[in-house]
This record gives C-alpha cells, structure tokens and sequence, in this order.
C-alpha cells in the first residue's frame, strides 16, 4: 500500500474528522486484522494560516504560502508516497505544496467537482471560507460551464465568525444552516460546503441529498489510490 500523507492542522478538528473517514473507508475497503488493515499514514498538523496574513488575519494579496506550511510538506514527503490537504482552500495554494514537496496532492477539489458531474448538478451553491467567492470552487465551476451562487460579503461574515470559532472547539450550527438556506433559496441544484469545518457545524444536516461533503469524497480517493 502507498503511504498517506496528511497536511493538516486547517483546522485541528477538520483534520481530526478527515483522519476519522480516512480510517473508516480503509475498514470497509480492507481487509481487518487488528491494527494492520489501514494505510500507512504520516500527519502534519500546520498550527498558522496557510498564507501569509494581515493582523485582522484576512490574505495578503496576492497569497502566499507560510514557508512552515511548505516545510510542513516536504516533511512528509520523505515518508509519504502522496499528499492529501485537510483545508478546500489550501488547494489555492496545491501547486506551491507539489514544487516544494516533490510529491502529488490528491485533490479534494476534484474529488468534490467529480461527484458534482456524476450527481448532474448544474447551478451550484458554494459555501467556503474566508471569502465568499470561494474561488478555489468557482474558477473550475466556470471552467466547467457550471453556473453557481455565493453568500455576498455581509452574509459571509457571521460564517467566518461561525468557522473560527470551530478551530477553538465551539460549535454555532445556526449560522452555517443560515447560509445554506440562503442558498437553497436561490434555486440551486445542491450545495458544495467549501470549507471542511462546515459540514461539522451542520451535524446530521448533512445527511440532505443537496450537499456533498468534501472530506468524506477526498476520504474515499485517498484510500482507493493508496492501495492501488
């Protein structure tokens, strides 16, 4: 089996949730005994922003990634066979994390734009973090010829807000419900929760069929590609 490695800590419980699927698909694809039925797998908890920030925290444009976040990944890379991201929005950053790691990030994104043809969807709603044209989406949305609606900046605020407040291990549901509901009302085919500590302010909520969770597709990947 191919080696996992996990760039994480965007934030700790995303991280700690995706480990969480890693190991659960791995159970159901693998054969058990004991301990022995998972990939290997390394995991780098990045405890910074990704990218080089102002006081309030907000991107210095354009972004550039935290050269410990870099480090982070050629750490891996001398154990691991290929790279996953626990953060959507760290994939603005994928080609910066291949150069410097030598190694391939399997994409979350990809694997989330992927489900999102199979399921025929074709106007998109998009949630994500910190900003909420959620670009990382909606470039290849674009690309793809698929429409898509966003929160405008007064609607992304309490989300932000919501968002940190998971890093530090409280949860505020309300306001990520909130945002889907905006959404929905927008007519939108389904949901993409760009940001992986949403879907754990949402809960069982998202159990709907209009959203698809990231984590968990980027999860399924993983497992597939390290025993192939």
């Amino acid at each position: 089996m191919k080696t996992i490695g996990l760039l994480g800590g965007l934030g700790p419980q995303a991280t700690m949730d995706l480990e969480t699927r890693l190991h659960a698909v791995a159970q159901k694809l693998i054969p058990q005994n004991g301990n022995r039925g998972y990939p290997p797998m390394y995991v780098y908890y990045h405890r910074r922003p990704p990218v080089f920030t102002h006081d309030d925290l907000t991107p210095v444009l354009p972004i550039q990634a935290d050269p410990e976040l870099l480090e982070g990944a050629r750490w891996l890379a001398e154990k691991a066979d290929f790279l996953i991201l626990s953060a959507n929005s760290a994939h603005l950053l994928q080609s910066d994390i291949e150069r410097a790691s030598g190694r391939s990030v399997l994409s979350m994104i990809e694997a989330t734009l992927e489900e999102v043809m199979r399921r025929g969807w074709k106007k998109i709603g998009v949630l994500g973090f910190p900003d909420p044209n959620v670009t990382v989406y909606t470039r290849r949305l674009t690309e793809r010829g698929l429409r898509f609606e966003v929160l405008t900046a007064e609607q992304q605020a309490p989300l932000n807000q919501a968002i940190t407040r998971v890093s530090q291990g409280q949860l505020t549901p309300g306001v990520a419900q909130t945002a889907l509901e905006i959404l929905r009302g927008r007519d939108v085919d389904g949901i993409i929760p760009g940001c992986t500590e949403i879907p754990l302010l949402l809960g069982a909520d998202m159990n709907a069929s209009d959203l698809v969770n990231p984590a968990q597709l980027l999860a399924e990947a993983a497992i597939v590609h390290a025993l192939t």
